[in-house]
């Protein structure tokens, strides 16, 4: 990465089944002001944090850590969970074709999945809840931004942020 990406470091808690299994993770930020980063990838294990979000950080022991969501982008983050290689790929795949971007890799199971605003998201969503045994594929809201989605389902999916969201 060039000096214009900064890795942003977002603190989390495990809940009572360890989950997630990290206490922190780096996503890439591109810097807008200062102290303030616009989020370049899409996170593994963050909530309410999506590509294009702004987050306010500060400094410490030379790292910077993510505090407040300043700005949202638009995008919306899902995490999608596939027990078989085979079917990851081509869950990848399908979600690629409807403008979505996943990230991967081969060790894990589960994968992100970043919904640009400019997507359809109930396509996507009604594509994975036709999919969705709840055991072998399964999927999760990390971040909904999108228009159109049920009002309880985004306050559910609020209410789990690892990083507050600035008010006006």
């Amino acid at each position: 990465m060039t000096d214009r990406f900064h890795k942003i470091v977002f603190e989390l808690t495990p809940d009572e089944d360890d989950y997630p299994p990290v206490s922190a993770e780096s996503l890439w930020g591109i810097q807008e002001g200062d102290n303030t980063y616009e989020i370049d990838n899409t996170p593994y294990y963050v909530y309410g944090v999506s590509k294009g979000d702004w987050v306010l950080t500060r400094a410490e022991s030379g790292e910077l850590i993510a505090t407040t969501i300043v700005k949202q982008g638009g995008h919306s983050t899902i995490r999608v969970f596939a027990s078989d290689q085979k079917e990851k790929s081509e869950i990848i795949d399908k979600l690629q074709q409807m403008g979505a971007s996943c990230s991967s890799t081969r060790e894990l199971s589960l994968f992100s999945v970043d919904i640009p605003a400019c997507c359809d998201f109930s396509e996507i969503d009604k594509y994975l809840c036709s999919i969705a045994d709840g055991e072998h594929i399964a999927y999760e809201d990390a971040c909904l931004q999108h228009e159109k989605i049920d009002p309880a389902r985004q306050a559910e999916c609020s209410s789990q942020a690892s990083i507050r969201m600035l008010t006006h």
